[in-house]
């Protein structure tokens, strides 16, 4: 018999609105593929779970040997925390975890729940609008930038940077050599106006985490560097990731309207449907992890060094895992005995840091939306982002009243 031969192209921009068949027909076919040298990809729950939760699957860049991007130095990757491993990772992470705990989420709520309203009560009169520009992006935009203490002036340009960054988290044999160059750019623009943010903390302190960030560099507890990195990483998290899972779970329920009337009828399951929306429409499509000893994985042994593109995306849609998997259920998380949580937000020391946070936002986002715009439809095609790892739209154009 003849080996079955398989493409991996769900990167490819004839996917880009949808590249969950693709994962699929990867998944189907092996549970490690290999891309290239030194280079696998995982697509099936049970591998991206084991690879995300385990501390010994990290990235490698300080030992120099990330196959991804190898030869980069540590300080060149952008998104602070994102490239770092244990033990630096712990220290730094450790610097701003207090306004990410579950505790002082419930408190911003409020804060939250005001902003949606201001920003829906504008949407709903103009009667139609690009829903990204005036609803996904501004709401968590401004919940991070706040929480940074970002004046609001600077908020167009520090949010034209961070765009360039998001662009520049896919690989990069995936870009060209002029977006490659604007990412440089922008990390740099970046990392010195955060740097300036801090400095001025230091004289000037206030209830925020640049302030925090300054007590750090003050007590030795951080190098400049790492928190001008830190502060990119949390801006990016903090907003888009939340802004994508907004703006394409409003795609999926328009797509799914029995889904749609069923949150709209039973609003006690906001949470469960937004928990859905993360498995089915993932922000981050994938990451990758480094091998930093020898690791079994999927009944191989991949040395030191190796790589694997984890595909949070596809273990997201494993039939081994959750049933009819590529059906949109808000019902699926509810329940006594609910299935595995899906791997949206990553696992291990990873873990997303603002995930109770993004939870809160999409929620009160989603659920206050279609109760007030019983009308919502489509006013064009959603226009999607030329990105793939961070996965979401550039415009979402949708009516919003008769």
């Amino acid at each position: 018999m003849f080996a079955v031969s398989v493409v991996f192209d769900a990167f490819h921009p004839a996917h880009r609105s949808n590249p969950y068949p693709r994962f699929a027909a990867l998944r189907e076919h092996t549970a490690l593929f290999r891309l290239k040298p030194r280079v696998h990809i995982a697509t099936r729950y049970a591998e991206v779970a084991a690879v995300l939760a385990d501390p010994e699957w990290g990235h490698g860049y300080d030992d120099g040997i990330n196959p991804l991007r190898p030869g980069v130095a540590p300080d060149d990757v952008p998104g602070g925390i994102v490239r770092m491993d244990p033990p630096q990772h712990t220290r730094v992470r450790g610097l701003v975890n207090r306004p990410f705990t579950p505790r002082h989420t419930t408190g911003l709520r409020p804060r939250v729940e005001r902003l949606v309203t201001r920003l829906l009560d504008k949407a709903i009169a103009a009667g139609e609008v690009d829903l990204i520009e005036t609803f996904a992006r501004p709401l968590p935009f401004t919940i991070i930038a706040e929480l940074l203490g970002i004046p609001r002036a600077d908020y167009r340009a520090v949010m034209d940077w961070s765009m360039a960054l998001v662009h520049g988290t896919d690989p990069d044999i995936l870009q060209t050599p002029e977006q490659l160059a604007r990412r440089d750019i922008a990390k740099a623009e970046f990392e010195a106006y955060f740097g300036e943010q801090i400095d001025r903390r230091r004289k000037y302190p206030r209830q925020d985490m640049f302030s925090d960030m300054a007590a750090a560099l003050e007590d030795g507890r951080a190098s400049d560097l790492e928190l001008r990195g830190l502060s990119a990483g949390l801006l990016i998290g903090g907003y888009e990731t939340a802004t994508d899972v907004i703006g394409k779970g409003i795609v999926a329920l328009l797509r799914n309207p029995d889904q749609l009337e069923l949150w709209r009828s039973r609003p006690e399951l906001a949470s469960s449907g937004t928990d859905e929306l993360l498995r089915y429409e993932p922000p981050v499509q994938f990451t990758h992890r480094v091998a930093l000893a020898d690791k079994e994985l999927a009944g191989r042994t991949l040395p030191r060094g190796e790589g694997v593109m984890v595909v949070m995306a596809a273990a997201n849609r494993d039939p081994q895992v959750y049933e009819d998997p590529d059906r949109l259920d808000i019902t699926r998380f509810a329940g006594q005995a609910p299935p595995p949580r899906p791997l949206s937000f990553g696992g291990g020391v990873h873990y997303c840091l603002g995930s109770h946070l993004g939870k809160l936002e999409v929620r009160l986002a989603i659920d206050a939306l279609l109760r007030r715009a019983p009308d919502l439809a489509p006013a064009g095609e959603p226009v999607w982002r030329d990105t793939v790892a961070i996965h979401g739209l550039d415009s979402l154009p949708v009516r919003l009243r008769r």
